[in-house]
């Protein structure tokens, strides 16, 4: 079950790392989300390269272990980011047709 949850954990961490650093350049969003998301990809990156770390047993570095409920949560976490970020880029996309057509 350890590795299962590590593996779930690394893909979502690894998911909101970049959804986060996305979100970050979102123009629509206020200056505190922004921030927020900021927060989220900084978490994700550090939380990925250690489990990438504790995987490949680089310098006998240790994780810890994973918990079922921290992988449910940042599968919701995960799940919701991709959503936001799936979102700001059809808004871009469409403001992108938008200026085509008017220019």
């Amino acid at each position: 079950m350890t590795d299962v949850t590590m593996a779930i954990n690394l893909v979502c961490n690894f998911s909101m790392c970049l959804c986060g650093m996305w979100l970050l350049t979102e123009p629509s969003m206020s200056r505190v989300v922004r921030i927020y998301c900021a927060l989220i990809a900084c978490g994700g990156a550090v939380n990925t390269a250690g489990m990438l770390a504790a995987l490949t047993d680089f310098r006998g570095f240790s994780y810890g272990d994973v918990w079922p409920g921290e992988a449910i949560v940042n599968v919701g976490a995960a799940a919701m980011m991709l959503r936001w970020t799936w979102r700001a880029r059809r808004r871009r996309k469409g403001l992108s047709v938008d200026a085509q057509h008017a220019g």
